[in-house]
């Protein structure tokens, strides 16, 4: 059976669902919850009428295809290969992201006019791929385009943005004179929430060690800022009011400098419910206070509920007002060591189900990191902050030193656990069996507590055991990729592309951590074209292949580069040729096609594979076509339950007499959408649909996924 992916956010559902249940048994006890009821449920009816709203204009604009757009400018930004401006159209509620490479003269605040074609923000195409549609609608970002002409009409000034601007810049520019480059790029991370300078190997190291929050302006940023302000005022004899309010709008500042991420708008209610309680002179509920940031939150924008930041966020807080921090008599020097690890122990321990649930895996061991990198980086983080006004000095070497240990600390390896994609029954079970694990009191007899915990935990266990193995065909643009899970491990036939960049780490690894693995075992690469190897080259790189077969003919720069990679990370590499095998306890594929040495054009001498995956025959062309075809035509074709057809439907490959002998139940064609080569060609599908075949393409169905 074919599936084709389709990017769905249920958390809404699952937290609605365990809203209900939680209501309910509250209800039944004292009825004035039921306030909290009509709570929930006007806070559901603004969810559904945002996303009404959204998709009323969304249609609209989709039925006007306009080609030109003209706005105010509210933030810009460089990319990689671009500028990025955040531009507010006229008459429209959802906001555009312009990308621009002529070097326009645009700042913040401009009036312009631009020529682009209007595209509603991308979807996932394959699971576990970031989706840039439910990221950038939580934030009213429902557009984006790609500018052809620029044209400045005119400026609205906005004296705080522009004062903003003009801070973020000057602190950057202060950070990268006063330290290292290493550690400028991870201080303006942490200070301005700005990774540019950052390299995507320190990234994963910090994702890899339990560290990536440190780089997220969350409430650790927001609180160290607006509590230093207000501390330092009480000491000096300031009173509740004017120390309170000096820390609230010190931590409002901050918050707007950094972007006003979700996590910092969180903290910076939290903050300001905790001044207020200071100056009534009231008790400070944390998970009350954070109850409240999130309402508002909420009814500010319904569609933050699906969002990732949004949830880990607050999860994290729920979990910390749970376990509660030890405070009270004073600990010797080995109390406090051990506090300082039984913390993040259990905070990691409360957001374990939920990391799992949105990012398939969690590092085990990442509560030492944080034992040890987070006070590192509050200190280097408060004195960073309070000294950037500084010219370089000695004190900056002392400075860079903390942040030197955060990094040293982050390049640990501290073992990673990949569960793989789970249902949200599986989140649900997990906060069971720790409720029943670390209640001292609950209101069930022992016998059924555990029977209760060692149910919850077989289950939760058999998701990865018992998942189905599948086998893949990624939507990877303008590009082939083809991943099939077998007893022994991943196997991956071709991986790359010509339009989509940087293939291999956003679309080939997220898949790969969704089925729970975090490593290819074999993988092929038909020929040396960038859109079947330039996501396998970048998978070499980080280590994530321990077998490649590459063709046996005559070797080009591409496949040079290729081969240096796996040496370097000791990839076992071995050569395919006609008649050679790869086979294991539950698939066998056979190289029909080139024989060694062949001196064919690179297309034309494709390896051609043909076997059975999981009791699936399945036939693999790479991009033959044309002579490759003809001798192909020759060799032991056989009847194909799944036909990946060559070169993404050009009209070069996939002839009658092909086809005459393989007659594939099922087609798929691999292409980018509106790829300038028309792939698919017309007349491919043509004669596919001739031989009552069943066509599934990439571009249009996204990952196409057989059980």
């Amino acid at each position: 059976m074919a599936a084709v992916w389709n990017e769905e956010i249920p958390a809404a559902v699952f937290y609605c669902l365990g809203g209900v249940i939680f209501w309910g048994r509250q209800i039944l006890r004292d009825r004035r919850y039921l306030i909290g009821l009509l709570g929930m449920a006007i806070g559901m009816l603004l969810l559904f009428a945002q996303r009404h709203t959204a998709e009323q204009e969304i249609r609209m604009v989709e039925k006007k295809a306009p080609k030109e757009i003209s706005g105010v400018v509210l933030k810009s930004s460089q990319t990689e290969r671009s500028m990025a401006y955040l531009i507010q159209c006229q008459g429209w509620d959802g906001k555009l992201l312009l990308y621009d490479t002529s070097n326009a003269k645009v700042r913040t605040g401009d009036w312009i006019q631009a020529e682009t074609k209007v595209e509603i923000q991308e979807k996932a195409g394959n699971p576990g791929q970031f989706s840039a549609r439910n990221y950038y609608f939580a934030r009213g970002i429902y557009y984006r385009g790609f500018a052809e002409r620029i044209y400045v009409k005119g400026y609205r000034k906005n004296p705080l943005e522009n004062v903003l601007e003009k801070s973020r810049e000057w602190m950057k520019d202060q950070i990268q004179e006063q330290y290292s480059k290493e550690e400028a790029g991870l201080i303006q991370g942490m200070l301005l929430g700005d990774k540019s300078l950052m390299e995507e190997e320190q990234k994963d190291d910090f994702k890899e060690s339990g560290l990536i929050h440190l780089l997220a302006v969350s409430g650790l940023h927001i609180s160290l800022a607006g509590r230093s302000i207000y501390r330092i005022l009480r000491r000096i004899g300031a009173g509740f009011l004017l120390s309170s309010t000096a820390g609230f709008f010190t931590a409002l500042y901050y918050g707007m400098l950094t972007g006003g991420s979700v996590s910092s708008i969180r903290a910076v209610l939290m903050l300001g419910i905790y001044f207020l309680s200071q100056v009534l002179g009231k008790n400070y509920d944390l998970l009350s206070s954070a109850s409240l940031a999130g309402s508002l939150i909420l009814i500010r924008n319904p569609l933050y509920f699906g969002d990732t930041g949004f949830l880990l966020s607050f999860c994290a807080v729920i979990i910390i007002g749970c376990i509660g921090q030890e405070t009270g008599k004073k600990k010797k020097v080995w109390g406090k060591v051990l506090s300082r690890i039984v913390f993040p122990l259990k905070l990691q321990m409360g957001m374990l189900p939920l990391m799992i649930y949105l990012q398939y895996e969690t590092p085990v061991f990442s509560f030492l990191a944080n034992a040890a990198a987070v006070p590192a980086a509050s200190v280097g983080f408060a004195m960073a902050l309070a000294f950037v006004w500084l010219p370089p000095l000695f004190l900056h070497r002392w400075i860079q030193a903390f942040f030197w240990a955060v990094l040293k600390i982050s390049q640990i390896k501290y073992g990673m656990i990949t569960i793989g994609q789970v249902p949200l029954w599986w989140v649900a079970a997990g906060y069971i069996v720790f409720y029943l694990a670390g209640k001292k009191k609950v209101k069930m007899p022992f016998s059924v507590r555990v029977g209760v915990i060692y149910m919850g935990i077989l289950c939760m266990t058999a998701v990865p055991v018992m998942r189905p193995k599948t086998i893949a065909f990624l939507d990877v643009g303008q590009g082939d990729c083809m991943m099939a899970e077998t007893a022994g491990g991943m196997i991956l036939a071709d991986g790359g592309s010509s339009s989509v960049k940087k293939t291999g780490r956003y679309r080939m690894l997220p898949y790969l951590k969704s089925r729970g693995k975090q490593k290819i075992k074999i993988a092929v690469i038909s020929h040396m074209d960038e859109d079947h190897y330039s996501g396998i080259l970048e998978l070499l790189e980080m280590g994530r292949i321990e077998y490649l077969g590459l063709p046996d003919v005559p070797r080009d720069a591409a496949y040079e580069s290729v081969k240096t990679a796996a040496e370097k990370a000791g990839t076992v590499i071995f050569l395919l040729a006609e008649g050679k095998v790869i086979k294991g306890a539950d698939f066998y594929l056979k190289v029909l096609h080139p024989p060694a040495g062949s001196s064919l054009e690179k297309n034309a001498a494709s390896l051609v594979l043909q076997g059975n995956i999981n009791g699936k025959r399945i036939l693999l062309t790479g991009d033959v076509e044309k002579e490759g075809e003809k001798e192909l035509l020759r060799k032991e074709l056989k009847q194909a339950d799944i036909l990946k057809v060559a070169h993404h439907g050009s009209k070069n490959s996939t002839s009658e007499e092909f086809l005459s002998l393989v007659k594939p139940v099922h087609a798929v064609i691999s292409c980018g959408k509106e790829n300038r080569y028309g792939h698919p060609h017309k007349e491919v599908t043509e004669k596919i649909l001739k031989y009552n075949s069943r066509i599934h393409r990439t571009d249009k169905e996204g990952a196409v996924i057989f059980w």
